[in-house]
């Protein structure tokens, strides 16, 4: 699976998490129809589940310590 994921250009980032889900992607797509086709190329492989961020409440920041 992580070599399938990082021929993916549109794929910004990828964490590997515990519990149910194996990977944690985030794709920059131009329209949110491009996903199917990321998604028909996953499927093959993987079960996927997919959210969509309609907002970030709190900005990305380095922690302070």
């Amino acid at each position: 699976m992580q070599k399938l994921l990082e021929t993916i250009p549109e794929l910004s980032e990828c964490d590997k998490v515990t519990g149910e889900d194996c990977f944690i992607i985030r794709l920059h797509l131009r329209a949110i129809e491009h996903l199917d086709f990321i998604l028909e190329r996953i499927t093959d492989k993987a079960e996927t589940h997919s959210s969509i961020v309609k907002s970030q409440p709190v900005a990305r920041r380095l922690p302070a310590f």
